[in-house]
């Protein structure tokens, strides 16, 4: 009678709130360091280190958690224009998913820009500048180990951008768009 009922406790049947039986999530933190290819611009961006904060609930094993990476200082040489500028913020981002046999998710990102200056002058883009949804990521790593951690890799499409003044048309024509790459690499620790 003990092995069927530990095999229904194990498999969740009969009992309504399977997943409240499997007790509270266990919490995991990853240092998460990575890069980002933006493809418009040829631009590739280095991130982290910064943080992962996930929650996995036992017996589902499905994940939700808050990823945080620092904002990262960016410079592109435009031809006809010269050295361009500007902070890029990634976040924080709020993941979920599952981690059964991998790690397949997603992650959805404000991205914001800030301290845009052109041949070292600064251009005013406002204190709202960004996209004017936040981006989403599906993330996937066949190698991924909960509480190991492993490579999270994506593309996606990165949309138009808002509340940037008069550089909005150019940022829309010359950096939005799809065929963007983001590679993250997670440690626990």
């Amino acid at each position: 009678m003990t092995a069927v009922a530990a095999a229904t406790i194990v498999g969740g049947a009969g009992f309504s709130g399977a997943a409240e039986a499997a007790g509270p999530p266990v919490y995991s933190k990853y240092t998460v360091s990575g890069t980002t290819h933006i493809a418009k611009p040829g631009a590739e961006l280095k991130l982290g280190p910064g943080q992962f904060d996930m929650y996995t609930q036992i017996g589902s094993y499905t994940f939700y958690g808050t990823i945080t990476l620092p904002p990262v200082k960016v410079t592109k040489v435009v031809p006809g224009i010269g050295a361009v500028s500007g902070t890029v913020t990634l976040g924080p981002g709020s993941a979920g998913g599952s981690v059964f046999g991998g790690f397949t998710g997603s992650a959805t990102w404000p991205v914001k820009l800030s301290d845009v200056r052109v041949n070292g002058v600064p251009y005013d883009v406002g204190a709202s500048c960004g996209t004017a949804q936040p981006v989403t990521t599906e993330l996937v790593s066949d190698g991924f180990v909960t509480g190991q951690g492993g490579r999270l890799t994506s593309t996606y499409s990165l949309g138009e951008f808002a509340n940037c003044g008069s550089a909005t048309p150019v940022l829309n024509t010359a950096v939005a768009g799809p065929g963007n790459t983001l590679a993250l690499d997670l440690t626990a620790g």
